[in-house]
This record gives C-alpha cells, sequence and structure tokens, in this order.
C-alpha cells in the first residue's frame, strides 16, 4: 500500500516544511524579543509604528510561518506512517503549497519591516487604508498579496490532504463512492458502520486531519476574497468595503486558522503518545463522535472575536450571542482527545524522553490554555479582559506550550527516522524542553495577570502602573528565546551527522547517539555557549533595529503645532462642530473611541464620554499623537480644531 518511495516523497516534504518553518521561527521570535525590551526599557525604546510593524511579522511570521507550516509538514509524515500514501494531485498540492508559503512569508517580511506596514497581523479593515503616513497604498496591497499567498497556501495544503485521505486503497473503502470514502476519514465508520463500510477502521490520525482539511477551505476562500478586494482597493480600482462585512470575513477565517495548528497537531499526538506508551490509543473510537461535532461548528465561531465591538440590540449582537454555545460545543474534541490520550498514558509503560516529555508538557499546556480560554468564550466575562494582554497570554500559552512543544517533541521524536541519523545530544534537548516549559509558564503568566489588572494589547508602550511586572519578565523572555538556541544547534549537529547513526528500539522510539557519550558536565558547558551566544546574538541584531529606529526618529521626530480654538482672534483657529463631526466620521474615529454623539462604540482607545476630553488635549493628541494613537498629518489645522470643537460639545 505504500512502498518505500512513498515514504521518501513523505520524508523529503517534512523535512522541507520542518526546515523553513524553523528558520521563521527564528526570526519572528527574534522580533518578539524586540518589541518586549522596547515595551520594558524606555532609553530603548523604539518608533510607534516600527513596534506595530514588528508585532504584524511577529503574529504572521510566528503563528502561520512557523506553527502551522511546521504541523503541515508533519502531517504528511504522520499519514504516511499509517499508511497514506501523497501521490499524482495531492503531491502536487503539498509542493505548491510550500512555494506559496515560504514566498507568502518573506512578503509579509518585506511589507512590514521594510516598507513600515503595521496595521497589525489581523489587518481589521479598514486600518491598512488609514497608515498616517507611515505606510501607503503599495504596502497594503503588496501585504495583502503576500497574505494571498499564505492563504493560498493553506488552500493548497487541504485539497492535497483531502485527496490523500480519500485514497480508497488505503482507506479498504467497500464502495468507491467520494462520499462514502470522505465519510470514512470523518471516522463515521465507528459511528454507523454498515453505511460506511470498510473492511478496517480508518487510523485515528486521520480524522483530523481530514476535519480541519475540510473546514478551512470553507474559511479560508472568503478571506481570500477581501484580501483580492483590498489589493484592488489599493490599486484605486474599487472603493471601500463594508466595514462589519469584512470583520465577519476575517474572523470566518481568523478563529478556524487556531484549529489548523490544533487538529494537525492532534493527528501527531494520536499518532506519537501510543508508540511512547506502548499501547493502543484509549477509547479511540469515541473521539469520532467529538470529530463529527467539531467539522460542523468549528467554521460557526468566528463572531466570538467581535463580543464587544457593536451595541446590544443589533442583528450582530443576536449572532454574537449565538456564538457563545457553540464555542462550547468545540470543548468537546479537546476534552475527549485529552482524556483519550492521558489515560492512554496512564499505567502505561511510558517512555520517558525529551521528545515524550514534550509531547506530554504540550498536553498539559493544552488543557491550561483552554481553560483560560473559557474565560474568552463567555461573553460575561470577555467584558472584562476584552482587548487586554489576557488575550495575549492565552494566545501564547496555546501556540508555544501546546503546538510549539509538540512540534519540538516531534522533531525530536521524528528527526532521527527522517533523517537516519541519531539525535546529536539528547541532554541538551532535556534542557531545551524543561526550560520552555518552566520559564513559557511564567513568562506568559505574567501577561494573563497583566491583562487581568486591564493592561491593554496592542499598545506599543504599555501605561505606566504596568511597568514594574513588565520588566520583571524582561528576562524571563531572553531565557525563553535563548533556550531556542539549543533546539536550533541539536537539530543542525543532527542534520549533520554529528550524533552518527540513528538506532530505534523495538517500539520505534530513537535511541540515545552511540557515538556521543557526552558528561553532564561537557552537556551543560555546551548549552550554556549556546545560550550565551544566542543571547548576544539577540542583543546585537536588537540592539541594531533599535538604533536604526532610534536615530530614524530623532531625524523625523515631528514638531508641536499649536493650535488655540474658540478665540477668533490673530493666530488662532475657530473650531466649528458641525463640520467636526464630519472628520470624525471620514477619519475613522469611531473605529477607535466611544462617542455616544456620533454612534460610535469602538474600544481600543478611550471612550470620549467616560474621558470628556478637552479641546487642547484633542487637538494635541491628534496633531502629535500618544502611544497606540498615531499623528493625523493628512488633516489640517483646520479639520483638527473642527473635530476637537465636536468632541468637546458632544461630550459637554
Amino acid at each position: 500500500m505504500i512502498d518505500e518511495q512513498d515514504r521518501a516523497i513523505a520524508r523529503r516534504l517534512t523535512v522541507s516544511y520542518i526546515v523553513w518553518s524553523t528558520i521563521i521561527l527564528a526570526a519572528s521570535g527574534l522580533l518578539g524579543v524586540v518589541m518586549r525590551l522596547s515595551q520594558a526599557v524606555p532609553q530603548l525604546r523604539v518608533g510607534d509604528n516600527f513596534w506595530y510593524a514588528m508585532m504584524t511579522a511577529h503574529g504572521l511570521g510566528a503563528f502561520v510561518g512557523w506553527a502551522g507550516f511546521a504541523v503541515m509538514g508533519l502531517a504528511w509524515w504522520v499519514l504516511a506512517g499509517v499508511g497514506f500514501p501523497v501521490r499524482g494531485f495531492g503531491l502536487v498540492m503539498a509542493r505548491l503549497t510550500w512555494w506559496l508559503m515560504v514566498l507568502g512569508v518573506l512578503g509579509v517580511i518585506i511589507t512590514t519591516i521594510f516598507m513600515g506596514f503595521g496595521a497589525s497581523w489581523v489587518f481589521l479593515y479598514p486600518l491598512p487604508f488609514y497608515g498616517s503616513g507611515n505606510w501607503g497604498a503599495w504596502a497594503t496591497g503588496l501585504f495583502s498579496f503576500s497574505v494571498l499567498l499564505a492563504g493560498l497556501a493553506i488552500v493548497t495544503w487541504c485539497f492535497g490532504i483531502l485527496h490523500t485521505v480519500m485514497n480508497r486503497e488505503a482507506l479498504q473503502s467497500v464502495s468507491g463512492s467520494i462520499g462514502k470514502r470522505l465519510g470514512l476519514a470523518f471516522g463515521w465508520g465507528f459511528l454507523m458502520p454498515r453505511t460506511f463500510a470498510a473492511k478496517k477502521s480508518v487510523p485515528y490520525p486521520v480524522i483530523p486531519l481530514t476535519v480541519i482539511g475540510l473546514d478551512m477551505i470553507i474559511a479560508t476562500l472568503p478571506l481570500a476574497g477581501l484580501l483580492i478586494w483590498q489589493i484592488f482597493e489599493s490599486m484605486g480600482v474599487v472603493g471601500s468595503a463594508n466595514d462589519l462585512l469584512a470583520k465577519n470575513i476575517l474572523w470566518w477565517f481568523g478563529h478556524p486558522v487556531v484549529y489548523l495548528l490544533l487538529f494537525p497537531a492532534v493527528a501527531v499526538y494520536y499518532w506519537l503518545i501510543p508508540r511512547y506508551a506502548g499501547r493502543d490509543l484509549v477509547a479511540g473510537h469515541v473521539i469520532a463522535v467529538a470529530w463529527t461535532v467539531a467539522v460542523i461548528a468549528n467554521v460557526f465561531v468566528w463572531a466570538h472575536h467581535l463580543y464587544l465591538d457593536y451595541p446590544s440590540g443589533t442583528a450582530q449582537a443576536q449572532i454574537n450571542t449565538a456564538m457563545q454555545p457553540i464555542t462550547f460545543a468545540l470543548v468537546l474534541p479537546s476534552a475527549l482527545s485529552l482524556y483519550s490520550l492521558g489515560f492512554t498514558i496512564y499505567r502505561s509503560r511510558f517512555r520517558w524522553t525529551p521528545a515524550s516529555t514534550a509531547l506530554f508538557f504540550g498536553l498539559v499546556g493544552w488543557l491550561l490554555a483552554g481553560l483560560s480560554g473559557i474565560v474568552n468564550a463567555t461573553i460575561a466575562l470577555d467584558v472584562a479582559i476584552h482587548n487586554t494582554l489576557w488575550i495575549v497570554g492565552h494566545f501564547h500559552h496555546m501556540a508555544m506550550l501546546n503546538i510549539g512543544l509538540l512540534i519540538f517533541g516531534a522533531v525530536y521524536a521524528l528527526l532521527p527516522e527522517l533523517s537516519g541519523k541519531a539525535l546529536y545530544s539528547e541532554r541538551m534537548a532535556w534542557i531545551h524542553v524543561w526550560i520552555t516549559f518552566v520559564v513559557g509558564m511564567i513568562f506568559f503568566g505574567i501577561w494573563l495577570v497583566q491583562g487581568l489588572d486591564g493592561a491593554p494589547r496592542r499598545w506599543s508602550v504599555l501605561p505606566s502602573n504596568y511597568d514594574t511586572l513588565t520588566r520583571i519578565s524582561l528576562p524571563f523572555a531572553f531565557i525563553l528565546a535563548a533556550a531556542q538556541a539549543l533546539f536550533f544547534w541539536n537539530v543542525m549537529q543532527t542534520l549533520r551527522g554529528k550524533g552518527g547513526i540513528a538506532t530505534f528500539d523495538e517500539r520505534g522510539i530513537p535511541e540515545p547517539s552511540k557515538v556521543r557519550k557526552e558528561s553532564s558536565v561537557h552537556s551543560i558547558e555546551a548549552a550554556v555557549m549556546i545560550v550565551a551566544l544566542a543571547l548576544a546574538l539577540i542583543f546585537a541584531v536588537g540592539g541594531y533595529l533599535v538604533g536604526r529606529d532610534v536615530a530614524s526618529n530623532k531625524d523625523d521626530t515631528p514638531t508641536t503645532t499649536a493650535v488655540e480654538t474658540g478665540g477668533g482672534g490673530e493666530g488662532t483657529v475657530t473650531g466649528d462642530a458641525a463640520a467636526g463631526a464630519e472628520v470624525f466620521a471620514s477619519s475613522s474615529c469611531s473605529n477607535c473611541h466611544t462617542l455616544e454623539a456620533a454612534g460610535a462604540t469602538g474600544t481600543v482607545g478611550p471612550s470620549f464620554d467616560e474621558k470628556k476630553p478637552s479641546e487642547a488635549l484633542v487637538i494635541d493628541r491628534v496633531t502629535n499623537g500618544l502611544n497606540a494613537m498615531p499623528a493625523y498629518p493628512q488633516l489640517d489645522e483646520q479639520q483638527i480644531a473642527d473635530v476637537a470643537a465636536y468632541v468637546n460639545e458632544s461630550t459637554k
């Protein structure tokens, strides 16, 4: 059913995905460290827009370019391992996916770091078209095209997966019907064995891959349409889109893409945990029920990202409310999977290695991230943590301490069989896994604490009352980043053959290198040296980026424009509140601020109804900007005075 040529094809695919996703991890991780350094140390603070540009590149790079790309690659080897070869159309799609993803990530880096695009990696419409002089239409169009390439990579991967899992020979399906084969791949043979008949049960890892393969096609194609619209709008070919519709389309894709990481990761768990436990997956047939729920609910959870963005009494509010129970329904596949995997480990002959320990820690991270996610999914609780660093902590917990540790564990477990070479250093792998889990728990936990205290997310400069915890977190950020250098070094030395020829035990678990009989002292010395080099590199590159941006800021620092209102004398500009209402609407102030008179309900910036800012304060902020608030050089003195008068009059 699967021969050595098929295995060689899957091997080359998987290695190419893993190598390039690891390179993307190094680049995006470095940007993340520089961002936290900028928040913690005022003397090394970068310009606001450069910080947002780094945030945009870091988010897309780490989430899709590393975590998503890596598990997408691991899926090919998992399928080969359970007897499903990638051939023909599926193979063409798999190779096309690699090119589309690499080119898309490269385009994101160019448009953010070098062209200044900083509208955030979720690029909430219409923010990409309001660069406040920091980026132009070309940057928006090229960024949209780059994300479109990455989105098409997801679609081609899904087509490749579906083609592979519906292989009749591999499924041993009695029927040749496409619908029957798809149902078998979904695991419906466990539920309706007569309707979906086969000579053997579908391997459990196939089920989550089939679910995400179908769901992500449904979720991604509308986003592709929005991105094409943005490209044409940046070229002046079409006008503006509807803001609310665009945001719903974005999150129709934006939340299911989380499962692009999780579901392939679950397939890897289903495959590797039984190998290390020395037993079959416990209660595996039960999970078919959960995945049936997942395939339906996964594409209907988008609106929980819009819980607080629109006022009650609207159609959007009704949609948002309906999302809460649907979101809770997605707990089912996670809960049953954790139950099944946990009891597969329980009282088994589990083999504890760096790889299996990383997998176990990944399960713990999955559970903890799921618990914090329940808070996000509950409307009454989301009121308190919406748009705070709690979201950032939850997100990184899931991405790094669940998916990330799964990737590290899978690489340690599978690299020897993929390369034929023994892992260079098991002790170095032990150090890397433990540091990543323990330090990651602390670092991301600080974000959760700050979020509960109201610390806003997506702010380049946090309010000063959060400085203490931000500075406390900085050493943990450096340690976490430096620990990943152990992983990079270990993988590189393994691929160079420094660990010798790979050997395996009776379960297929890699044995320690027989070439390197390292002492604990030498291993620790090597780890310390690598971490020191990594820290030096982080400081060097981070220092260069910070220095370049600081120098640029000194040259381009805007001068304060003094504008007086209301006096009408010589040298003053009198604000017209009626004209200011038009300026308020045309400048998209409602996207960030709440003002009842204008029907604005934005939550990014301060509420004007609560703060009641003076005209002078509004003029200063619009003219010069502050923190997340950019300056608006596109507005002249009269327009600024008008909008200040309108805000002041509307809040009296």
